[in-house]
């Protein structure tokens, strides 16, 4: 068993049969509103606690860089943190707000062998977090021996959620289309503009 994982959006084992995890993180919203919390991937073990809902990538919710713009800085809900494991720190952090979803194990003839490409959905701003610059809506590849990002040139998408590799070494992607949340209740969201791409790993689209 592991817990402490707040939002275990894509789960997958890598070809040496460890169990990643992408973990979609806290927002500057709702009744305990914690800013500028970074997306991540876990490697899952036995046994391990991630941290939520005190820790966020193993730094405690009470470091000032937790505090959102306009809500107190976020407090403790647990007690007696000495009595647990120490929080696991993530592999890789993604942008704040990237919204890392679900991913794809590239297979042994590919290009990458073994390596990993994630869909990162993009944030929901303002109604996540202060409006600013847009982040994700793009795919990212993670070599699990160093555990670096690398960009992938391919799209442009809309709102990235599923990748999936293909019997002809390339890449399904599934984008949700265009959505976007414009705050006070208001969504602009354009019909039919969802798609299924099909992605080289040279970067071309189809």
């Amino acid at each position: 068993m592991a817990w402490g994982l707040r939002n275990a959006y894509g789960l997958g084992f890598l070809p040496d049969g460890r169990l990643i995890a992408t973990e979609q993180s806290a927002d500057a919203r709702g009744s305990r509103p914690i800013g500028n919390a970074p997306d991540a991937l876990y490697v899952v073990e036995q046994g391990a606690w991630y941290g939520w809902p005190d820790f966020i990538g193993g730094r405690p919710v009470t470091d000032p860089a937790f505090k959102p713009q306009n809500s107190p800085q976020p407090r403790f809900i647990l007690a007696e943190h000495d009595r647990l494991p120490p929080p696991a720190r993530p592999v890789v952090e993604f942008a704040v707000n990237a919204a890392a979803t679900k991913f794809a194990v590239l297979p042994a003839d590919s290009r990458w062998p073994g390596q990993v490409v994630v869909a990162l959905f993009g944030d929901e701003k303002p109604v996540t977090a202060p409006p600013g610059h847009k982040v994700g809506r793009r795919l990212v590849r993670i070599d699990p021996h160093d555990w670096s990002q690398h960009a992938l040139p391919a799209g442009p998408f809309s709102r990235p959620i599923d990748v999936v590799p293909t019997p002809d070494g390339q890449l399904a992607v599934v984008d949700f289309g265009h959505f976007e949340l414009l705050g006070k209740g208001q969504v602009e969201a354009t019909r039919g503009s969802g798609k299924l791409w099909k992605v080289g790993l040279d970067g071309t689209n189809r």
